[in-house]
């Protein structure tokens, strides 16, 4: 999955340019080999955030804005910088909306539709997939003061935590739902972690905007930093809110960083007494039978 940077992207096409990042080594390579077929502009991302990486961040921010105003023609000025951060924030709060719904018993969505409603945040046009995306709220919150859910009271409720889910990736989800279970919540950056923060509207000038940019994207906890402590806050936190039952921990298969950091995930979760699950895999479909066993088994022993 390429990288968005919220308030500049608006102003270049899809046609134009493939923005990647260096969050890992694979995508760092496998970019190199796009740039051959289309131009593909990588952004460094740092790997802590002290003072230094945050001045490596604003330093990148600020070529990619460069970058942007010589494909488009067009320069880019606080105030339609600030536009562009305002419809950016605005999808954001639609999917947080989304993602407060789903805390109800029973959940008015499966987690299976809502991962794809995230999934298509990345591509739809932001203004008409706010509209929709609120309206669909609309349509759940009548749900859930109905008590109305997709699925019967007492089932377990299971947080998905690790690797982001990119189009066509709904395997996971797919087999906890036909399993007797329900995807309540995804700590993931196709989820809770790209839409948790907003990016502050109120700078008065361009480069308190675009300090803006910086402070939101650095208060996100990938698993390429280190120490990466506030992941495990929000596990836990979202655990509390979204009162699950279980976490199914995935990796995608080669993605080193959240395979490496479900150590300490398992850690923090057995000290509050949530079962967790493991698991590797990629896009295909040869080991779903194999899955469903262990999520099945996993599901039993959550259930007692």
């Amino acid at each position: 999955m390429g990288f968005k940077l919220a308030g500049l992207c608006p102003y270049i096409q899809a046609s134009d340019l493939v923005v990647g990042e260096t969050t890992c080594d694979g995508k760092k390579k496998a970019y190199e080999i796009l740039n051959d077929y289309k131009e593909t502009y990588v952004m460094e991302i740092p790997q802590m955030k002290t003072e230094r990486d945050r001045t490596l961040w604003r330093g990148e921010v600020v070529q990619f804005k460069k970058k942007v105003e010589g494909i488009s023609g067009k320069k880019i000025t606080l105030e339609n910088l600030r536009e562009g951060i305002k419809i950016a924030n605005e999808k954001r709060r639609a999917l947080q909306r989304l993602s407060a719904l789903r805390k109800a018993t029973p959940s008015p969505i499966s987690g299976l539709d809502a991962l794809l409603v995230n999934q298509i945040a990345f591509y739809d046009d932001p203004l008409r997939f706010t509209k929709s995306i609120n309206a669909l709220c609309d349509e759940l919150d009548e749900r859930v003061k109905k008590g109305i859910g997709v699925t019967k009271n007492g089932i377990p409720r299971i947080l998905i935590s690790g690797s982001p889910m990119a189009v066509p990736n709904w395997k996971i989800p797919f087999i906890v739902e036909t399993s007797g279970a329900i995807v309540v919540a995804e700590e993931s950056c196709v989820g809770e972690r790209s839409t948790r923060d907003l990016v502050d509207e109120s700078g008065k000038t361009l480069d308190k905007m675009i300090d803006a940019l910086v402070d939101r994207y650095f208060k996100i906890d990938c698993a390429c930093f280190t120490p990466n402590v506030e992941r495990m806050d929000h596990i836990l936190q979202l655990a509390e809110d979204f009162k699950v039952n279980g976490v199914i921990h995935y990796s995608i298969q080669f993605c080193t960083p959240y395979t490496m950091e479900a150590y300490k995930v398992e850690k923090v979760l057995q000290q509050k007494g949530i079962p967790l699950l493991k698991i590797e895999s990629d896009y295909g479909m040869e080991d779903i039978g194999q899955l469903k066993t262990r999520v099945e088994a996993f599901l039993e022993m959550v259930r007692g």
